[in-house]
């Protein structure tokens, strides 16, 4: 439920500050859950996934993102999805929908339908960060969303048929995945294109 809150808050939180937050707790909670699932700490797989939540996801691609907008003097205020009624009705109605479609996924009571949940409300409020903006912040954010979203799901499978070469290609991909989202602001940044924050509430439809 901490995760769930960590996902939803941050749609209500119109600054760039409050999302990227929004990801390092994502990122930390995920890899407790991943621990609780599997505490084996004597295998190399687990301390990979740790370190793919932990030090990629929860702390250095908040952190470098931080670090760019700072640097660009970007204006706190940062809206993921519309100030309007009709957004924040969406974003409940989907994570209302993600708790029934796990209902049927997961048909016995427990953490696996509570992860399920989870999961399946990070993946379709992604879709609704990515449906919404339009500024190339606002955009990684969404993709990184998704990404957080995709990693919860994995945690419910069984991961004793991946080698230790596929985990390890797994966390080069994210790395240079957030590497190039990184390249890519900063080049929108230094041609001057991040598009303006609005100033008032822009129509829905």
């Amino acid at each position: 439920m901490g995760l769930l809150g960590v996902m939803v808050v941050p749609l209500f939180v119109a600054t760039w500050r409050g999302s990227l937050f929004g990801l390092s707790c994502q990122g930390l909670l995920i890899a407790w859950a991943a621990y609780r699932l599997n505490p084996d700490v004597h295998v190399i797989g687990t301390w990979l996934n740790l370190a793919d939540l932990v030090l990629v996801r929860g702390i250095g691609a908040p952190l470098l993102l931080y670090r760019l907008m700072r640097s660009r003097n970007h204006t706190a205020r940062h809206d993921i999805i519309p100030p309007n009624l009709l957004s924040w009705t969406v974003a409940l109605g989907l994570v209302l929908a993600a708790f029934n479609l796990s209902s049927v996924l997961v048909p016995i009571d427990g953490d696996q339908r509570a992860l399920t949940s989870v999961a399946a409300a990070a993946v379709l409020l992604a879709f609704l960060v990515l449906a919404s903006q339009s500024t190339p912040f606002g955009q990684v954010v969404g993709a990184l969303r998704l990404e957080n979203g995709i990693a919860l799901f994995e945690l419910g499978g069984e991961h004793d048929h991946q080698s230790l070469v596929t985990q390890v290609g797994q966390l080069v991909i994210v790395v240079a995945t957030i590497g190039l989202y990184l390249w890519l602001l900063e080049g929108f940044s230094e041609r001057g294109n991040f598009p303006p924050e609005p100033t008032q509430d822009e129509p829905t439809l």
